[in-house]
């Protein structure tokens, strides 16, 4: 029998994503009729469409894409109009109206569950007139479904933590996730680690909003006892010459977490040379407004006590927040000069006014001539790196479209 297509819009940023969403169909009863393509270019995701009658298309929207994934789809039903399309992520989840009309289903908030029921409305040609958005009010329970589809031989990151309770006012993870942590079991992360481990992959990355909120009940507290387990346990399974990367891209630390105890522990376990912390702006009073839980203060305390304890840091900033007035400015260069001097570096960002955040639509703060200098001279020197120009542009686009 003939199995039916699954294509999977496959760029590197959602690859984590889509990993897991696919890991979710392993168990369906319709596993063994099922084709998958995972594709990054658009232009091959054309190609097979025209070699096939049916299928699914798979997308995960962000609204910094969705330019690109409204003129793809176009082009998409011009040479199969007969294929399905499931559109899902952070974008669809606040605005799924805004694709209204250009795909068959779009999925508001986590889709393990609900892509199964719409995997077999789409290989039944279940009928549909108009576009059907489906809410899933459910909150995943992580050990249910696999990190990833490993009976298509394909490991990545493992989400460990999934919710954050702070509800800083420009992250989609709090509306997204919900602010109840869920944490994935000791023993569903040492299997999967096991089977990589058989396929000789021993480099582990994991996804979490804050690693070091492991285990903890509320997500707000460190339990050094259960991160020991799960790192001890780990490394005993990979091996000396496996590396756990805990602390980095996209496991970043909040920096409050960071104590004489959990920095031995990141050196006793993780192979992250560079610590990524949360600073987002170096004014106590913004960070108050952003609802982000934690003062300057604890970022230099941080920094410099992982820096004394061997490694290099990187330290996230947000720039053109809303509100942020001409002693925000002074007091993030300030803070920013004395992060330099303790050895840290800054990773630059702009203001995104993203749908679905308390922020979102809000007017981002125009970067001030002073401001930009500072900037500017700190990237010549090697002590600045993001894309926050290339965001600056993004937020324009998004403001006027949203």
């Amino acid at each position: 029998m003939e199995k039916y297509p699954i294509f999977i819009h496959y760029p590197t940023k959602n690859k984590n994503s889509l990993n897991a969403l696919i890991g979710a169909l392993q168990n369906h009863l319709l596993w063994n009729q099922l084709q998958f393509f995972f594709i990054q270019k658009e232009t091959d995701l054309l190609h097979l469409l025209t070699l096939h009658q049916r299928g699914l298309i798979l997308l995960s929207v962000m609204t910094t894409d969705c330019e690109q994934v409204r003129s793809l789809l176009i082009k998409c039903k011009s040479v199969n109009s007969q294929a399905k399309i499931c559109l899902g992520g952070p974008h669809i989840s606040a605005l799924p109206e805004t694709f209204q009309g250009l795909a068959d289903w779009l999925v508001r908030g986590e889709a393990e569950d609900l892509i199964q029921e719409i995997l077999s409305y789409a290989k039944n040609d279940f009928p549909l007139v108009n576009t059907m958005i489906l809410n899933s009010n459910h909150r995943v329970q992580l050990d249910h479904y696999s990190p990833s589809p490993v009976k298509l031989g394909i490991y990545g990151f493992i989400e460990i933590t999934r919710g954050c309770p702070y509800g800083c006012y420009f992250c989609q993870t709090s509306t997204l996730f919900g602010t109840d942590v869920r944490h994935r079991s000791f023993e569903a992360i040492t299997e999967y680690c096991r089977e990589m481990k058989k396929k000789d992959l021993t480099d582990i990355r994991f996804i979490t909003p804050n690693a070091l909120a492991y285990g903890s009940v509320d997500g707000r507290s460190l339990n050094l006892n259960a991160l020991f387990s799960l790192l001890e346990r780990i490394k005993k399974i990979i091996g000396k010459s496996g590396r756990i990367f805990f602390g980095s891209f996209p496991s970043e630390i909040r920096p409050e977490f960071i104590t004489l105890e959990s920095i031995q522990l990141l050196k006793d376990f993780s192979d992250s040379k560079t610590l990524v912390f949360g600073g987002q702006t170096g004014s106590n009073r913004l960070l108050k407004t952003l609802h982000r839980g934690h003062t300057r203060e604890q970022v230099f305390s941080a920094v410099d006590m992982a820096i004394q304890n061997g490694f290099q840091v990187a330290v996230d900033f947000i720039f053109g927040l809303p509100g942020e007035n001409e002693d925000d400015e002074k007091e993030t260069v300030q803070a920013i000069k004395k992060l330099i001097k303790l050895g840290a570096k800054v990773h630059a960002h702009s203001f995104l006014p993203l749908p679905g955040t308390h922020f979102s639509g809000v007017q981002p703060t125009p970067i001030s001539p002073f401001l930009r200098h500072f900037l500017g001279k700190i990237a010549r020197d090697g002590f600045l790196f993001g894309q926050w120009q290339t965001q600056e542009k993004l937020a324009q686009i998004i403001k006027k479209d949203y």
